[in-house]
């Protein structure tokens, strides 16, 4: 009898211990910088053809459904989707319009990175850029998606002066006291920054900007609750193009605003973490999009 109970309890212990499945939407909106500028108006270049839409829409508003489920993460979007295994350490980029997908570790994923930033920034590495850090808690509040909010704005300066100045990113977050499910997502996101923090860099063409957007990232995890909305903020770096951007280092290259809603929690189909039926993979190595 004994074994039994203690075999029970140890059950339900087990079971309110399991991780959840949790669903959650994400829009991430491109609001300014001197980078989006001159992509929107190469957008609106006619000797551009194609080639210039297809730059505009990169820099569009981006809505995704995200899934959580053990050590799984998919973004699923109408035009690009990804999914992120922990345990395998693989990231797959998945191209809805082409019905492509390409599969890269981490570590061919950071190696590309790093190329690609050391190219735009003239061959100035920038992957192990360090950053004195101010934490400001304003007590603002507001309600974002039915919960009330504060408001914590981080400074990143970087210690040393990269070829076009010296960065700064701000990252203003509006923080809520997570229920269980932003709990769950909240330790996913903390897991995928220790094993691969360039996830948050976004786009390798964004140059040192990349590395910028990954240390707000880390340095968002590190605060106390979940931030349902964030804008982050970059500065003392050109374009990646050059002047075409505009010549004031120290003027934003790049805004971005994200924020999370309808967290829920519930069982998820494996499906939503699979490769598409009819979908191809990609030859060479194709980059990731903006996120």
């Amino acid at each position: 009898m004994q074994i039994l109970l203690r075999t029970a309890v140890v059950g339900a212990l087990a079971a309110g211990c399991a991780l959840a499945d949790i669903t959650f939407d994400q829009t991430v909106k491109f609001t300014g910088g001197s980078m989006v500028e001159m992509m929107r108006r190469m957008a609106n270049n006619p000797l551009l053809g194609r080639k210039g839409g297809a730059l505009g829409a990169a820099f569009q508003d981006q809505n995704y459904t995200v899934y959580i489920k053990g050590s799984k993460m998919a973004r699923i979007g109408p035009v690009m989707s990804s999914v992120i295994d922990l345990n395998a350490g693989t990231i797959t980029t998945i191209n809805n319009q082409r019905r492509t997908y390409a599969t890269q570790t981490f570590d061919e994923m950071r190696a590309r990175m790093q190329e690609a930033q050391q190219r735009m920034n003239h061959g100035q590495a920038v992957s192990d850029l360090q950053f004195d850090v101010k934490v400001d808690k304003t007590g603002q509040t507001r309600a974002i998606d039915g919960k009330d909010a504060t408001e914590t704005v981080l400074t990143l300066t970087a210690k040393s002066a990269g070829a076009n100045g010296q960065m700064v990113v701000k990252v203003d977050s509006w923080l809520v006291a997570p229920d269980a499910a932003m709990q769950e997502a909240g330790d996913f996101y903390k897991k995928l920054s220790q094993q691969f923090s360039y996830a948050f860099a976004g786009a390798p063409g964004l140059g040192a900007a990349g590395s910028g957007i990954a240390a707000g990232y880390r340095e968002m995890m590190k605060l106390d609750g979940y931030p349902l909305l964030s804008d982050i903020s970059i500065s003392g770096v050109t374009t990646p193009m050059g002047p075409m951007g505009g010549g004031d280092p120290n003027a934003p290259m790049l805004i971005t605003e994200t924020q999370a809603s309808h967290f829920v929690t519930g069982p998820i189909d494996d499906s939503k973490f699979a490769i598409p039926a009819g979908y191809t993979e990609e030859q060479g190595r194709p980059g990731p999009r903006p996120q």
